[in-house]
């Protein structure tokens, strides 16, 4: 998706990357509304019984409210974009019910193939469309044709039409009331998180902000988004293990591996977030052209959060391990209003820097919410004296950066110096990944 955004951005400007990036959020929104939980729940769902009643009632629900929303919409705005999104959104929900097929009987190489096919396509498209004609009406087509053309590939590999046929009961009225009644947990958490991420593109346009300022803004959150991918990747190395010991019981060693997280997500995100704000200019340029240039700013200021966003992931995984993940969803639910709070006081004077302020306030209230939240399954600190001192010199980075204009050559020596101290402290680096190691010493 990255490197559609960047097509789309440097081929079309930042008025029509503004406006894609509002009917996109629009369209993520009601998305989440039909899928009805998606892979997670439907996983579930196949794992206590995978029958050809359930998929046939799973598809017509999704279906029966699909029709409704794009009904609705249609005779709301009538916007072909926001159509076409609506469409492909459709393709991928009824595709992710085959998904949690394959990823249930542990087919997930052959759905990789499956996606790999699907992006290619979808690429091959864009790229026809922005060397010849440069069509935007194409290039939100694209969606549409890809994951149809996905669907159609795995309709005709792995569902039989025939079998329909053999069905008596197309549709199951007892198990569909089992899955919507459900299904509303998986709904509300996924919305909250696509309306604390992306309301504030909502709210920008609202509040009379132009598509070129939402264009310059959603290039810098698409910027930092892909950043904190890399948290995510840590994530997933110590989440098995915080799991496992939180489940057993073993308190101290518990604490230890928090702790050992902590250092690690504070080690590797101030490298992020410094190298991110420094080389803001530069990124931009590459990634959206000339034009983005401005939003540079932008993005320098969101990079704060990078700091942040890391460490939530340590609060994450105690939270999700244990019987308190309800408390994520309250959490989500405070955080959630608190953003909306803010942008409807701060858009209106500050702009779209009124959306960066309210955004990083909200991400530093999600931190500290899930910190005090994770006290009572395991309590390790309030505050160190490494975080207080990496969050001080993360916020004097982000004044000097956006106050003085750094020369190539300047920035050079920076990056040097950078690529230094991680040289210097490789073997330091390799043991701050080794999660396992680092218990048992």
């Amino acid at each position: 998706m990255f490197l559609f955004f960047m097509l789309l951005a440097q081929t079309f400007g930042k008025e029509v990357f503004g406006e894609f990036s509002y009917y996109f959020t629009i369209a993520t929104l009601l998305f989440v509304l039909f899928d009805l939980g998606g892979e997670f729940y439907q996983i579930r769902e196949f794992s206590k019984a995978e029958r050809l009643k359930n998929f046939n009632t799973i598809f017509l629900i999704k279906s029966a409210i699909f029709l409704i929303i794009f009904a609705t919409t249609f005779i709301i705005t009538n916007n072909i974009y926001l159509l076409l999104l609506l469409g492909s959104y459709y393709l991928d929900s009824i595709i992710s019910i085959f998904r949690s097929s394959l990823y249930k009987n542990g087919h997930y190489i052959l759905e990789s193939k499956f996606t790999i096919i699907e992006k290619s396509i979808f690429i091959a498209i864009v790229f026809a469309n922005i060397l010849s004609i440069q069509n935007i009406l194409v290039m939100y087509f694209a969606f549409l044709l890809s994951k149809f053309i996905y669907l159609l590939i795995l309709s005709k590999k792995f569902y039989k039409f025939r079998y329909v046929l053999k069905t008596k009961k197309l549709f199951d009225l007892n198990f569909a009331k089992y899955y919507l009644t459900n299904a509303w947990s998986y709904v509300l958490h996924a919305l909250l998180v696509v309306v604390f991420v992306q309301i504030d593109i909502i709210m920008l346009m609202q509040m009379n902000i132009s598509f070129g300022d939402i264009g310059l803004y959603s290039a810098a959150v698409k910027i930092y988004m892909t950043v904190i991918i890399f948290a995510d990747v840590l994530f997933k190395l110590y989440y098995p293990l915080v799991a496992k010991y939180l489940q057993n019981g073993e308190q101290e060693t518990l604490k230890k591996l928090v702790l050992k997280i902590q250092d690690t997500n504070l080690f590797f995100s101030i490298y992020f977030a410094i190298i991110t704000m420094l080389f803001a200019p530069e990124i931009i340029s590459l990634a959206f052209g000339e034009e983005f240039v401005e939003s540079s700013k932008m993005l320098i200021l969101l990079s704060i959060i990078i700091i942040f966003r890391f460490s939530m992931y340590t609060y994450t995984a105690i939270l999700s391990s244990s019987n308190l993940n309800h408390i994520k969803l309250y959490t989500s639910l405070a955080c959630v209003v608190t953003n909306i709070v803010l942008n409807y006081i701060l858009i209106p004077i500050y702009g779209v820097y009124g959306a960066i302020i309210a955004t990083v306030l909200t991400e530093i209230l999600l931190v500290f919410l899930y910190k005090i939240s994770s006290f009572k399954v395991i309590f390790t600190n309030i505050l160190t004296k490494q975080e207080i001192v990496i969050m001080l010199f993360g916020a004097l980075m982000l004044f000097l950066f956006l106050d003085y204009q750094f020369s190539l050559l300047e920035k050079f020596i920076f990056l040097v110096v950078i690529a230094l101290s991680l040289i210097f402290n490789l073997q330091n680096i390799k043991a701050k990944l080794n999660f396992q190691k680092a218990i048992n010493e």
